[in-house]
């Protein structure tokens, strides 16, 4: 697995952004908002990609489609909040005035 060449996708009709790894999808389950705010609600990693570096890589990248179309973030996911609060400067400007950490 060379989860460098790898890229995290928008799927609007899922409502999730997904990376596809060995036939298998990793996803954080998304809903926007009435003002484009972009509330990320579940992350799924599979069982067997766990533990290596998957779900950051889902969240970094997640996030850089979410800043590229200039939106907001509302992290209601635990493991999308975790991570911008241990990479809060680098993700704090993308926060929503309705989002909590």
């Amino acid at each position: 697995m060379d989860l460098a060449s790898l890229k995290t996708v928008d799927n609007p009709n899922k409502n999730q952004f997904e990376l596809s790894i060995d036939g298998k999808v990793a996803f954080i389950a998304y809903k926007v908002g009435k003002t484009n705010d972009v509330y990320m609600v579940h992350t799924e990693v599979p069982d067997d990609l766990e533990g290596k570096g998957v779900g950051h890589k889902l969240v970094r990248e997640s996030l850089e489609i979410i800043e590229a179309r200039n939106c907001k973030i509302v992290p209601l996911c635990p493991f999308v909040r975790s991570f911008i609060q241990d990479h809060r400067s680098d993700y704090e400007h993308l926060l929503s005035e309705r989002a909590k950490l």
